[in-house]
């Protein structure tokens, strides 16, 4: 795409968010939602007219992965609080990797048993089981600041699903290798692997977040200049992690957000509440692009056609859901003796929606494997459902539960 292009997608992007924040006030129905079918209809629009927006699930693969992501991870790592997020640390780490892989083998035999048929081989499987099982809680999170939620309750939720993307991303990557027979199925050098990439982004994202940290104390902390030096934390460490050291990105601005608050909040306190306005709103708009662009690639075909598939995806999830946060919360209270609210586990369960890194996974598998579309399909279908269901239920969950 030239330039005039890119500014013609943008502006028309930014012109759907500002229609869908006049209609959120008439309709009550969450914000991401309404983008993604605000989104659906203009392609449908466009298609009928004859009009080429230049929209390809190959270019918002790479617009998702380099652009969008960055800026949604550190926003949220650079919003979540850090004394609650210690306090329940053991609990988001937890259900970041052991949780996320229960679910991922769940869903995995839920759908190669269920599919049944020789096109879609285990493998296939566990990359749908891994996709789906990256939690978003974006268009969750809202909600309940909205009802006055406990503050544990949402770092839970956010702090979960931050760690999750982390490790979703990596285990993605690692069977992905396999099914193209890059790799040998080998659980040692698998381990070996995810060790290297995810460990590895934990030091590189400390690293130039503690950086970052020694900057800020020898300069003026003003808020444009703290914008420009995370807007460069984020891109930089994103882009050192994956392209020099090849370790996780997402790993890597993750922490280099979670560092650098953590080792530079005496020079954040005049400044914090301007910078997290300012990181908030980046974040909004980046869901925009997100949400919008969904609308735009998915199409009809994929529900007429893998109807089957998605339903069973959509079961396979929740089962799998169920048992990771059960088996998560049961192992914290037996091991480390930190028990949650009984109440929380039905809001983590339901609250658990799919977004960004499931949108972002599925558009960047390669169509040299005779499945992946089912799995974009299963993927999208999945995104869908929670916006549409698990979304807009959440908060009479919220309040039956009396939260």
């Amino acid at each position: 795409m030239n330039i005039h292009m890119i500014v013609s997608i943008t502006l028309l992007i930014l012109a759907v968010g500002v229609f869908a924040i006049i209609l959120a006030r008439f309709i009550r129905i969450p914000y991401t939602l309404l983008l993604v079918v605000l989104g659906f209809f203009l392609s449908l629009f466009t298609v009928a007219f004859g009009i080429d927006t230049g929209v390809r699930a190959s270019n918002f693969q790479d617009l998702m992965l380099f652009i969008l992501l960055p800026v949604l991870i550190f926003e949220a790592a650079f919003a979540l609080n850090s004394k609650l997020l210690f306090k329940y640390l053991p609990n988001v780490l937890t259900l970041a990797t052991l949780g996320l892989i229960i679910s991922t083998l769940v869903i995995a035999v839920f759908l190669y048993f269920g599919i049944a048929h020789s096109g879609f081989p285990f493998i296939a499987a566990l990359l749908t089981g891994v996709v789906i099982s990256a939690t978003d809680p974006v268009a969750v999170v809202g909600q309940l600041k909205a009802l006055k939620a406990p503050d544990d309750l949402n770092v839970l939720i956010e702090g979960e699903s931050l760690f999750n993307d982390a490790t979703a991303i990596v285990l993605f990557s690692i069977i992905l290798s396999i099914a193209l027979g890059q790799s040998e199925p080998d659980l040692t050098s698998a381990i070996i692997t995810f060790s290297k990439v995810f460990f590895g982004g934990i030091i590189v994202g400390s690293v130039f977040g503690y950086i970052a940290a020694l900057l800020v104390k020898i300069i003026d902390t003003s808020v444009p200049h703290m914008v420009v030096i995370t807007l460069f934390l984020a891109y930089g460490t994103f882009y050192i992690a994956e392209h020099l050291f090849h370790v996780s990105g997402i790993v890597a601005v993750m922490f280099a957000a979670l560092l650098f608050k953590k080792s530079a909040q005496d020079q954040l306190k005049d400044v914090h509440t301007g910078l997290h306005n300012i990181w908030e709103s980046l974040g909004f708009i980046a869901n925009i692009f997100v949400f919008v662009l969904l609308g735009l690639v998915v199409s009809l075909n994929m529900f007429t056609q893998m109807w089957l598939a998605i339903i069973l995806a959509i079961v396979g999830a929740f089962i799998a859901r169920v048992i990771a946060v059960y088996c998560s919360v049961w192992l914290n209270q037996v091991i480390v003796g930190q028990p949650i609210n009984r109440k929380y586990p039905p809001i983590m369960i339901w609250g658990g929606l799919r977004g960004a890194v499931t949108i972002a996974l599925v558009l960047s598998l390669p169509t040299e494997l005779p499945y992946w579309w089912t799995i974009q399909s299963i993927g999208f279908g999945i995104v869908l459902f929670t916006l549409i269901v698990q979304a807009t239920t959440t908060p009479l969950l919220v309040k039956k539960l009396n939260i």
